[in-house]
């Protein structure tokens, strides 16, 4: 129900489970986590994507239960984990409905491309579970007043309300939705990719340095990434 393709270090995970929404069953998520971890031996770019209209309603909520609550989140966690560790660039191209862990997975993406057509929301609260790992990484993204009321209220928002909320980072008309994602790959694959990789590592690192220790953080990086150019 997961499809991954590599071709030249950039690959492709396509959800294909479109008749359920793309709905995540437990034992995809387990293959998720594996994914993410093969990609980071053999991807640099990598596309998120969901077949049919949705992107992925999140959690299938009618899989009949099996193991503890630890061993369904642990797979969870686990997941979250492989993608940040992920090295490369993480491209989610979301397109209909994005909910519960389908609003996870596009704010955990380096770059997150939605069509016009995009909704999201968290539906989680309303069937008695609150949202754990979503809001551990909202809050890197949304100020706290703003993400709770997202939680509690588990209203549907577009992408236009995402993206001004700096969870997305294009929205494109839904007749060039797949132009746009192709083609956003296409360049980035020009570009020099340990330059591009570079910028995701610094990114992540500059964040946690004290702001009035980031001027001298970057001339060391800047000049020993110029270093091992030679």
């Amino acid at each position: 129900m997961l499809e991954f393709n590599v071709t030249d270090r950039v690959g492709e995970i396509v959800i294909r489970r479109a008749a359920a929404g793309n709905a995540f069953t437990g034992e995809m998520v387990r293959q998720f986590g594996e994914i993410m971890l093969a990609a980071s031996r053999d991807v640099d770019i990598l596309t998120l994507t969901g077949e049919g209209a949705d992107f992925t309603i999140g959690r299938d909520r009618h899989e009949p239960r099996s193991g503890t609550p630890f061993d369904t989140f642990s797979a969870v966690s686990n997941l979250n984990k492989a993608i940040a560790a992920f090295p490369g660039i993480l491209i989610a191209g979301v397109r209909g409905r994005a909910s519960g862990l389908g609003v996870g997975l596009t704010m955990r993406s380096d770059i997150a491309i939605a069509s016009t057509d995009a909704r999201f929301g968290l539906d989680e609260v309303a069937h008695g579970i609150p949202p754990m790992f979503i809001m551990e990484e909202m809050i890197e993204h949304l100020p706290s007043k703003r993400a709770f009321e997202i939680v509690l209220s588990g209203r549907e928002f577009g992408a236009d309300e995402a993206m001004q909320m700096g969870l997305l980072s294009q929205v494109v008309p839904a007749a060039h939705f797949a132009e746009a994602l192709s083609g956003f790959v296409t360049a980035l694959s020009g570009r020099d990719r340990g330059v591009v990789l570079a910028c995701k590592r610094y990114l992540r690192a500059v964040k946690k340095v004290p702001l009035d220790a980031r001027p001298a953080f970057a001339l060391v990086e800047q000049t020993q990434f110029a270093m091992s150019k030679h």
